[in-house]
């Protein structure tokens, strides 16, 4: 069969045509030039970016008649036997298939034997991870002090699973994905040389499918050479591809988030009775879904986007909604790898989503808490006004300026950010005197618990001391659930007890102890112990 596929065809037969790996190309190419050339190379990198291209260019430049140079002739019986892979000192080993210590064993000793024709004699192993641990093992002496006239260039896509000892003796080239619009030039370049006109989003559309992989994307334009059209369009691509358009897949995510079920449910039936596999069109939406997240972002983040420019009216604009959408369909991606009913699955999220209440941003609300605490009365201004509390609760609910909560928590944060936490959930925060009043609703139960600790509670008490520069006490209580008459109040463990028990109140004045009956009236409370005030 005289016919040659594109992906051979179009090798690279020099350094320059080789694209997306200039850092590889220009170290080897002045290796050559400066005579610095290393005895081992591991090429590592995806599938279809020239590992083994840049492997055979390199046996070139060894063994050119011209050289070595870094401009090998291609024209000379070496270069065009090397082109051909006919040359018998280029070995390539596919390890995948010559794996085991055996074939190691007759490299080894085949190695020491002068090359044939060429100036140097090249092994090229390639999937070179596959080999066994003891074929790892036997090549290992002869990888660190080859003959002079061989050299190695171990190539793989996996170099996690080889041996250190193995990545040490070599000098470690790591080849990159292609960008997409290096991929798309290429494809129109070569289209125009074989008489087919290729146009820019079709171009662009094979070169995204390709992730980065020339060969995969020079194999996907064989085939649009084959569907026999002279011009190939988006939509001839698409369908060749398997590909769902761009207005296809903005029309389904609109219907998501406009809460439409049966629209959802309908465009997705269109799309995978066109052959579409669910999971394409899962991942096809992913990555709509991740530019428009970008969009989100802002100008910065817009130029990491994929996608040609989308049309985002009637989308959200809010990243918080986009991230939430982005995790779902992650989710529903592990799942439909999972399945047997691909098609079930992927409807039955996106109508889930659909159905879904959108995430509010952040500072929208923060806004609406803040507007809804202005608007509800604080529990500590319904204090009896004939009560001596109440000129104090009329002027100390929430947060009072003497307090300066905000500052006092940065400072906390600062040195214990696990207390700054706990404290920061309080509902009212005040300072009266020498006394710090903490207030926690009914539903921050653990924060309560958690503040009431002993070490917690003495450790906030040493920092708003020295914040406050006097001795501070700490006073915590919660709120009781909405069936509850009174509140749920403790007080922080007792430093010295004058007295205790139904004498308590005998060491007060006859002042202080009305206000402190009246207080405990107020609270449906009793007193227990009295403290000695610092």
């Amino acid at each position: 069969m005289s016919y040659q596929v594109i992906a051979r065809k179009w090798r690279p037969q020099r350094f320059e045509d080789v694209i997306g790996q200039e850092h590889i190309t220009r170290i080897l190419r002045n290796a050559v030039k400066q005579g610095r050339v290393g005895h081992a190379y591991l090429f590592s990198g995806p599938r279809g970016v020239g590992k083994t291209t840049t492997a055979r260019l390199l046996a070139k430049a060894l063994n050119c008649a011209k050289g070595p140079t870094p401009d090998p002739c291609n024209v000379c019986d070496h270069c065009r036997a090397i082109a051909a892979g006919a040359e018998v000192d280029v070995i390539e080993i596919d390890a995948a298939s010559n794996r085991g210590i055996d074939e190691i064993r007759a490299l080894r000793e085949n190695v020491k034997f002068a090359p044939v024709n060429a100036r140097y004699k090249l092994y090229i192993i390639d999937e070179v991870h596959m080999l066994t641990r003891e074929a790892f093992n036997a090549l290992l002496k002869t990888l660190e002090e080859p003959p002079p006239h061989a050299l190695f260039v171990l190539a793989t896509t996996d170099p996690d699973k080889l041996p250190d000892t193995i990545i040490s003796r070599c000098q470690q080239l790591n080849f990159h994905r292609v960008p997409t619009e290096s991929t798309a030039a290429l494809l129109e370049h070569i289209a125009k040389e074989e008489g087919y006109q290729l146009d820019t989003e079709a171009a662009l559309l094979i070169a995204r499918s390709a992730s980065g992989a020339i060969r995969d994307a020079e194999s996907s334009l064989e085939q649009l050479f084959a569907y026999g059209e002279k011009r190939i369009t988006l939509e001839q691509a698409r369908q060749v591809l398997g590909k769902v358009g761009i207005d296809t897949l903005t029309g389904l995510t609109r219907n998501i988030f406009d809460a439409d079920a049966a629209a959802v449910m309908a465009t997705v039936a269109e799309i995978t009775d066109t052959g579409v596999d669910p999971r394409l069109l899962a991942e096809e939406l992913l990555g709509l879904w991740r530019d428009l997240f970008l969009h989100s972002l802002g100008k910065e983040a817009q130029e990491l986007a994929v996608l040609p420019p989308l049309e985002t009216e009637g989308l959200p604009d809010e990243e918080t909604t986009w991230l939430a959408a982005l995790a779902h369909l992650r989710r529903t991606l592990t799942e439909l790898k999972l399945t047997r009913q691909p098609r079930l699955v992927l409807e039955l999220s996106l109508v889930e989503l659909s159905q879904l209440p959108r995430l509010m941003p952040v500072a929208e609300l923060a806004k609406k808490l803040s507007m809804a605490e202005s608007a509800t009365p604080s529990r500590w201004k319904q204090v009896k006004k004939n009560s001596p509390l109440a000129e104090k609760s009329n002027s100390s609910s929430g947060v009072n300026s003497e307090t300066r909560w905000s500052e006092l928590l940065k400072v906390v944060n600062h040195e214990n950010p696990n207390l700054a936490a706990y404290a920061r959930e309080a509902s009212e925060a005040r300072l009266d005197g020498n006394l710090l009043h903490l207030r926690y609703s009914a539903q921050n139960e653990y924060h309560y618990e958690q503040m009431h600790k002993m070490e917690n509670f003495r450790e906030l008490e040493k920092i708003a001391g020295r914040f406050y520069d006097r001795e501070i006490t700490i006073d915590t209580t919660q709120e009781s659930l909405p069936d509850s008459n009174a509140a749920k109040k403790r007080q922080p463990p007792p430093r010295k007890s004058n007295t205790g028990g139904q004498g308590a109140l005998d060491v007060l004045s006859d002042s202080g102890r009305e206000t402190v009956e009246q207080v405990a009236e107020f609270f449906d409370a009793s007193v227990e112990t009295v403290k000695e005030q610092p």
